[in-house]
């Protein structure tokens, strides 16, 4: 870090020594950028749009040695959250030899649930297809919530145990997740014959 901090400073002085001013480019990492649609800007200003799958940056305008900048997201994908990891964003130029923002991207999430009905017995458990832990539910439970589940995955709720002495069926536990938390599953729970 001293290196990093000495040769920028270095750099600043050979610059100046002969009229000018070092000039520093902003770029940085994205991680996670599946959709069109992310903006970043510098200082409130300098918008720079960012394609879906790329995983570099730069502005195309560079700052002067001592410039402050404050990178930031004016706008995120549709569906996706994407944020300026830490203090990544900001600074001013020519404390380290290049300026590497750091920008993580993220599918949104909506809970996904429903209502139980005559649940009397312990044991039950639901599961999501494949993916994830099964879901353990306590007997007298009205209402349950499986989890987060991301914009655009497909999701299928399907009873994995049965509870003590009883026979529960699951409706409306297959789809898609949308934009919006989703509460319409339900599970209706009888005495077993």
């Amino acid at each position: 870090m001293k290196a990093k901090l000495f040769g920028a400073a270095l750099l600043a002085v050979a610059l100046a020594g002969c009229g000018g001013k070092a000039s520093f480019t902003i770029s940085g990492t994205v991680f996670g950028l599946t959709s069109d649609g992310l903006v970043l800007e510098n200082n409130g200003s300098d918008p720079l749009k960012v394609p879906a799958g790329a995983s570099s940056f730069s502005f195309p305008n560079s700052i002067s040695y001592g410039t402050m900048y404050n990178v930031s997201v004016k706008s995120s994908p549709a569906y996706m959250v994407c944020e300026v990891a830490g203090t990544s964003g900001q600074g001013s130029a020519g404390h380290t030899t290049s300026i590497n923002v750091v920008v993580n991207c993220a599918q949104k999430t909506f809970a996904l649930g429903g209502t139980i009905t005559n649940l009397t017995g312990d044991g039950l458990t639901i599961i999501n297809g494949s993916f994830g832990s099964p879901l353990s539910i306590t007997k007298g439970a009205p209402t349950f919530t499986f989890g987060n589940i991301p914009v655009g995955q497909t999701y299928g709720l399907t009873i994995k145990d049965q509870p003590a002495g009883q026979v529960c069926t699951l409706s409306n536990g297959t789809g898609v997740m949308g934009d919006y938390e989703r509460r319409d599953v339900k599970i209706d729970c009888v005495a077993k014959i």
